[in-house]
């Protein structure tokens, strides 16, 4: 072809064709099927371009953020473009003091994001025919048992599963998240006699809706929602390092994240003391899960429920699960919430739809979010919450306005950087001016420590163990939460931190003579022999 008759420019990485009129008025039909293969082949190698240049922008984002960040271990993370998978990576060390690397099939604890996975299931069963959303739970057992059902009339799964119930019950919710040690016998009772009533149905964020529908599951029906999990979603998705159960990841050998809090003394990852076991792995936080299944699971609702072009959940299961059942009007984080349906949030990322949902927990922070109508979405998991969050929201920020078009480098994202940088920094110096303000206290204990040595029941909580430790710690333990004592400001009482940098007091109840109970939220336990 003579080069009069064409011109080609590459300017900015945009391939640019320009015919000369001889060209444009040419009928010969071989050059113009010519020049359209051409046409589309620089069109795919631009489209090409751009992608693999948005990558190493976001590359070299996340390894920059995390190089001023250094309390975060590892994160990993999947993006989604055009709803297919577009980038994913995993970064730092899911074991620090071993110098085990994260990778793509390294195992998180998803905390709160298991809410999303139970949604589904469901609005599965109820499509099945199996459960009704909308039937009130008291044709349900264990509450169509109960004596008295009146607190619960009035009251269906959807408002379980969407926080409207309008009741609540601390003690079964500790028992699931924070205790274990328990059985189902146990938590029908204390459903039964523990539970109480909001002062109305309005949208209040909690666990204990998830709670009572595993109850119902397991009583109703005899299912368990961790078996069902396994069938109708991780097998279908093939989610080959997902589970319901920390044991089975052990025994299988998997690599799993380590959990860690960074704000201390070091500045940097410190493994948390408070960690998750099968029992207190519950329907509303109790999965853990990689990168590389978490992708799989958010390009089934990109795709409406397809999965590599076969439709595994039908189009309307999907959209049960996200469809808003109240309107939530939050405050903007990341996304501003707007409503909310089956372990989903909807809210707005700017002017663009957005589905959405966390989970955090002493050692742990997870967060994904897509938006349907561009077909793009982004899955990140830490193992750090303190800082986590920060992070994550960052990163997921900045990859949805690089993909939107909002922006086209990371030094436009200079100052919302160096503010999370400035966050940390604050966080660290607020945690040594606590610890320079306890170190001040003297021990408020009338006796010593070994006279509060022993066990002290509560028969709806369990049994809070004091011991020593011969270093001359006092230590308290309530069912998975543990933590070395240090002085209260409260007279005959100790302070722990069953969950990292949140201090509680322990109050105890003696007499000259001896320890006869401890107080701990409110509730008493007996000790032994004074039961």
């Amino acid at each position: 072809m003579p080069k009069s008759m064409m011109q080609i420019q590459i300017i900015n990485g945009i391939w640019i064709i320009k015919a000369n009129h001889r060209l444009k008025n040419t009928n010969n039909f071989k050059m113009k099927k010519v020049i359209t293969c051409l046409l589309t082949v620089l069109l795919f190698s631009n489209s090409y371009s751009q992608d693999n240049n948005q990558k190493e922008i976001i590359d070299d984002f996340i390894t920059s953020t995390l190089q001023k960040i250094k309390e975060i271990p590892s994160l990993s993370i999947s993006v989604q473009k055009d709803g297919k998978p577009f980038f994913m990576k995993s970064y730092g060390y899911s074991n620090v003091e071993a110098k085990t690397k994260a990778t793509p099939e390294t195992s998180y604890y998803i905390a709160s994001m298991t809410k999303s996975f139970v949604g589904l299931l469901a609005a599965k069963l109820d499509a099945d025919g199996i459960i009704d959303l909308d039937e009130p739970i008291v044709d349900y057992k264990p509450i169509k048992d109960f004596k008295d059902r009146s607190l619960f009339e009035g009251v269906t799964i959807r408002d379980l599963l969407s926080h409207t119930s309008g009741i609540e019950n601390a003690y079964l919710t500790a028992k699931f998240a924070s205790i274990g040690e328990y059985d189902y016998e146990h938590m029908y009772k204390l459903l039964e006699v523990k539970t109480e009533a909001r002062s109305n149905k309005k949208y209040r964020y909690d666990n204990f809706g998830y709670n009572v529908f595993d109850l119902i599951l397991k009583d109703e029906f005899g299912l368990s929602w961790k078996d069902l999990l396994k069938k109708e979603i991780f097998k279908p998705l093939k989610m080959k390092h997902t589970s319901a159960n920390i044991s089975e990841a052990r025994k299988k050998h998997w690599n799993l994240a380590i959990p860690y809090a960074s704000i201390n003394d070091e500045e940097l990852p410190r493994e948390v003391s408070t960690q998750k076991n099968d029992d207190t792995f519950q329907a509303a936080g109790g999965m853990i899960s990689s990168i590389q299944d978490m992708e799989k699971y958010l390009l089934l609702y990109l795709h409406e429920g397809a999965l590599d072009n076969k439709i595994l959940f039908k189009k309307e299961i999907i959209q049960t699960s996200i469809k808003p059942n109240v309107k939530t009007n939050g405050r903007k984080y990341l996304f501003k919430s707007e409503g909310y349906g089956l372990g989903w949030h909807t809210g707005l990322f700017d002017d663009k739809v957005v589905n959405y949902h966390g989970g955090s927990y002493d050692g742990f922070r997870s967060y994904m979010s897509f938006l349907p109508k561009e077909k793009m979405g982004v899955v990140t998991l830490t193992n750090e919450n303190h800082l986590g969050d920060n992070v994550s929201d960052l990163v997921t920020s900045f990859i949805y306005d690089l993909m939107l078009g909002n922006i086209n480098s990371a030094s436009e994202y200079s100052d919302k950087v160096n503010e999370v940088v400035e966050r940390a920094a604050e966080l660290q110096a607020g945690y040594r001016k606590g610890q320079e303000r306890m170190a001040k206290r003297s021990w408020t204990l009338m006796h010593d420590f070994d006279n509060y040595i022993g066990i002290y029941r509560n028969k709806h909580l369990g049994d809070l163990i004091i011991t020593t430790d011969g270093k001359g710690n006092i230590k308290a333990k309530l069912g998975i939460s543990e933590a070395i004592a240090s002085p209260s400001s409260n007279d005959e009482s100790i302070r722990v931190e069953f969950k990292n940098l949140r201090g509680e007091n322990i109050l105890f109840i003696s007499n000259s003579k001896g320890t006869m109970a401890a107080v701990n939220q409110g509730d008493v336990f007996l000790k032994e022999g004074f039961e």
